[in-house]
């Protein structure tokens, strides 16, 4: 089973009664730990939008090797990252699809990212793009399964 294919079960409680308070940097950093993770900076929650200011440091176990002359952030990185970072927040179920991406430029080691989630219930479906203030690195939609018991 893939990391993006594993539900979390840190919050016992539906998107729409998930209290968006206790959602802190501190938190994110506590349970996305290690060289695998970024660091979050700033975290902006409104509704079924979530903005998660990153950077990206330099020593990252996904930049060992990929690429040997100018380290980069592999795209399934990114997608993972997004995958794992809703079905905490939103507590979704497994992923089921991945649609419409696109990777425009790359991640470079130090990179200051905004990761935009973006939550669509009625097709539980994730919308999410990296950017910067003058880079948009990738893009793309997540399907998720209908959480159990749900209608």
């Amino acid at each position: 089973m893939h990391a993006w294919q594993r539900v979390s079960k840190a919050l016992a409680c539906t998107i729409d009664m998930l209290n968006y308070s206790k959602i802190t940097n501190e938190l994110l950093s506590q349970k996305f730990t290690g060289d695998e993770w970024p660091i979050f900076n700033h975290t902006k929650i409104e509704g079924e939008q979530i903005q998660l200011q990153l950077s990206v440091p330099d020593n990252l176990s996904f930049f060992a090797g990929h690429f040997p002359e100018q380290a980069v952030l592999p795209g399934i990185v990114q997608i993972h990252w997004a995958g794992e970072l809703a079905m905490f927040l939103l507590e979704l179920d497994g992923f089921t699809a991945l649609k419409n991406v696109k990777f425009n430029s790359m991640v470079l080691p130090n990179s200051q990212l905004t990761l935009n989630l973006k939550y669509n219930q009625t097709k539980h479906t994730l919308r999410f793009d990296y950017t910067s203030k003058k880079d948009k690195f990738s893009s793309g939609v997540l399907a998720f399964r209908l959480k159990q018991g749900a209608l």
